[in-house]
């Protein structure tokens, strides 16, 4: 049995780091906005990295040179058990997904957007899914059932020496006083 359950949780693992890399290196490309034409926010920086590897792009997107300021802190946050992947959503909008495995079987999934306020570094949204998933013992899923729907929160960026950011989701309070790092 124990065999198994590691077996299980190792798949687990190997499927949330895939979907959350899903092969991708660079940020999606956003829709041009009023003739402007598309830019990739992970373009290589003066030196030649990539934007992705350093903590914080070189050249900030704002709302003023039409591109969404989201495209700043756009990646993978962790801490724990849970993966926090923020998107950008239309000219100034975030989607934002939320995994944290309770078991090796079973997880929370919270799927929420909003609005990016630039000047507070916050994304506040009011139409949050959550949904508890449970895993059969082949890895796929065996059941998904609604929590609730409309929930509300806010998620804040800090930039103190690395990209971080702390949840404050306001039905459950899952994750007070936690804060996750970027990680790709």
């Amino acid at each position: 049995m124990k065999k198994i359950t590691s077996i299980i949780i190792a798949a687990f693992m190997l499927l949330s780091l895939a979907a959350c890399s899903s092969g991708q290196t660079s940020a999606p490309e956003t829709s041009p906005a009023d003739g402007q034409e598309a830019t990739n926010s992970q373009a290589p920086d003066a030196e030649g990295q990539d934007a992705a590897d350093s903590q914080a792009p070189d050249a900030e997107a704002t709302e003023e040179d039409g591109q969404n300021p989201i495209m700043n802190f756009i990646g993978t946050y962790a801490a724990d058990r849970c993966s926090i992947l923020i998107e950008a959503d239309g000219a100034k909008g975030a989607k934002v997904s939320v995994t944290w495995g309770s078991s090796a079987a079973e997880n929370g999934e919270w799927n929420m957007s909003g609005d990016f306020d630039e000047d507070t570094l916050t994304i506040n949204y009011s139409n949050c899914v959550k949904k508890d998933v449970v895993y059969n013992e082949g890895g796929t899923v065996d059941s998904e059932t609604v929590e609730y729907e409309n929930g509300t929160g806010s998620i804040t960026f800090q930039e103190d020496g690395k990209l971080t950011l702390t949840w404050n989701d306001n039905q459950e309070q899952i994750a007070d006083g936690t804060v996750f790092e970027y990680v790709s």
